[in-house]
């Protein structure tokens, strides 16, 4: 097995890191900041970097940096809470959390969604040089995340939005999205979960798919400048 790449492992942490103040400065500009009810960005570019890592430099410097990601997004939402995390959860969903459901949460909202971006190293080959590969890549990771959040919608986060509706249903909160896709699914759990995480996964695919082919170009001169990309050739 090869080794990593002294060089390539520095770039993939400063994607990495750029992904992350991105993501924490999108989260204070109103519009950009859109997100749904129950958690799901609109406009979640800070995928960006993510992607570009596997596809510059392959699928394991992808996996590296996604599973990073993974890590700080999962220590941003409850390091702090650490000690009380069960009784939070159980808080907002009602039910009764085993060391079963954390392993689930850790593994559906976090290890495998954001893994999943350095899945774009699968097209690693032809790389930024082709806009079908672009495509390809955010198609693939878009397609994992999804089944990531369905399942975690499903296993998880059920009693959530059923607890939502009936407060709703009570009068003592207003509808919105989630419940109403709830609602129209006639309380399907599976259909609810699959259709509230297509929207936000989509939107941001679409998002992110337009920006890397706006600027593959400039971003080729770049891995060209500093020696990481063998051909600067680009194709259709």
């Amino acid at each position: 097995m090869k080794k990593f790449d002294l060089r390539k492992l520095i770039v993939t942490a400063v994607l990495v890191a750029v992904a992350i103040v991105v993501d924490v400065i999108i989260s204070y500009i109103p519009g950009l900041n859109l997100s749904m009810p129950m958690g799901g960005k609109f406009f979640g570019i800070s995928m960006i970097p993510l992607i570009l890592i596997g596809l510059i430099f392959g699928l394991k410097y992808g996996l590296l940096g996604g599973f990073i990601y993974a890590l700080y997004n999962f220590s941003f939402d409850y390091l702090i809470y650490l000690s009380v995390l069960k009784s939070t959860l159980e808080s907002w969903t009602g039910t009764n959390w085993t060391v079963w459901h954390i392993i689930g949460l850790i593994a559906f909202d976090y290890l495998i969604p954001f893994t999943a971006f350095g899945l774009s190293g699968l097209f690693y080959k032809d790389n930024l040089k082709s806009i079908k590969n672009v495509v390809y890549s955010v198609l693939l990771v878009s397609l994992v995340r999804w089944v990531s959040a369905t399942f975690s919608g499903v296993l998880l986060w059920g009693s959530s939005i059923k607890y939502a509706v009936d407060k709703v249903n009570e009068g003592t909160a207003n509808a919105d999205i989630a419940t109403k896709i709830f609602e129209s699914m006639n309380g399907n759990l599976v259909l609810y979960s699959g259709i509230y995480n297509s929207i936000y996964i989509l939107s941001t695919g679409i998002v992110v798919t337009l920006i890397i082919i706006l600027i593959r170009k400039r971003l080729l001169d770049i891995t060209e400048q500093l020696n990481l990309n063998p051909s600067s050739s680009i194709h259709q």
